[in-house]
């Protein structure tokens, strides 16, 4: 296998758009943010608006969900994403001692360090739970399409191994037998840091995690275009949703990490859209290959 190494020179300039009521654009190497900012999850077209944008916030990520009990979900890791004068944020899963799964838009050739903490609650505080590690090294899919999304996977190796313990544990994987299984109208729990769109949280960057419903690709497909079987969408009932933040994170049934997150729609977060991921099982092989992962 073989991977892609973080250069430790500067970054060159790069340009993202943003949403603030219109799409502008800004040069991140000249945005001096002094905190997280929150690494872009895209969107897919839709439908009814023909659009196929970038978009970068920071607004709510998990919304319309809850405060996870600290270290509840074991499996979850924080990516914060160092660049020349920024950083970024993404979330991942961790599925074995030495690799983390995320979304492959997390990663660029532009990024100068990983930092992948694990067993966090408050992924920005130093709490006694924590395991920080840092790497340099990651791969995505190779049939990764920047524009549709598709193939929207990759892996973090971790040159320390986790330290399994109560506080940080792996997500199983589907085996082989789960691929065909669409695992529609099952129920299932998506997870990441930040804000909720309620002022009452505000600052209070803990983990989030909201209850949502496995749909039909066919029902996605009425809010997003030409959706591959290797996507797997939830419903927006309720106003429930990923956002920006939540990138790479995990989506969770039956005890296995079914989907990564991917792309949410064109409206605002809390607009009820449904939210996209990365059908896990469409990805075995190719986890199996870059990975550690034993796959029954």
């Amino acid at each position: 296998m073989s991977f892609t190494k973080i250069s430790t020179i500067s970054v060159s300039r790069a340009e993202m758009k943003i949403t603030t009521l219109i799409f502008i654009t800004f040069s991140l190497v000249t945005a001096h943010i002094t905190k997280d900012g929150f690494k872009i999850l895209p969107t897919r077209k839709a439908a009814h608006r023909g659009l196929n944008q970038f978009v970068s916030s920071e607004d709510a990520r998990i919304v319309g969900g809850n405060e996870a009990v600290p270290n509840s979900l074991p499996y979850q890791a924080a990516l914060r994403i160092f660049y020349d004068e920024w950083t970024g944020l993404c979330g991942g899963s961790l599925i074995t001692k030495r690799y983390v799964l995320t979304a492959a838009h997390c990663l660029d050739d532009r990024q100068l360090l990983l930092e992948v903490v694990l067993g966090a609650h408050k992924y920005r505080e130093i709490e006694l739970t924590q395991q920080r590690i840092n790497t340099s090294t990651f791969k995505f899919h190779e049939q990764f399409n920047n524009d549709s999304l598709d193939n929207d996977l990759g892996v973090v190796y971790l040159p320390t191994p986790a330290k399994i313990n109560q506080y940080v544990q792996l997500i199983a994987l589907p085996s082989r037998a789960d691929v065909s299984n669409n695992l529609v109208g099952r129920e299932a729990i998506t997870s990441g840091w930040g804000d909720d769109n309620d002022p009452a949280t505000d600052g209070k960057e803990v983990l989030r995690y909201i209850n949502v419903r496995i749909i039909k690709n066919e029902v996605c497909n009425e809010t997003f275009q030409d959706l591959p079987d290797s996507v797997i969408c939830t419903a927006g009932t309720g106003k429930k949703g990923v956002c920006f933040g939540d990138s790479g994170g995990p989506l969770v049934a039956n005890r296995k990490l079914v989907g990564v997150t991917s792309f949410k729609g064109y409206n605002d977060c809390d607009a009820g859209d449904p939210s996209g991921f990365s059908r896990v099982t469409s990805f075995l092989d190719w986890i199996e290959a870059n990975t550690d992962a034993v796959i029954a």
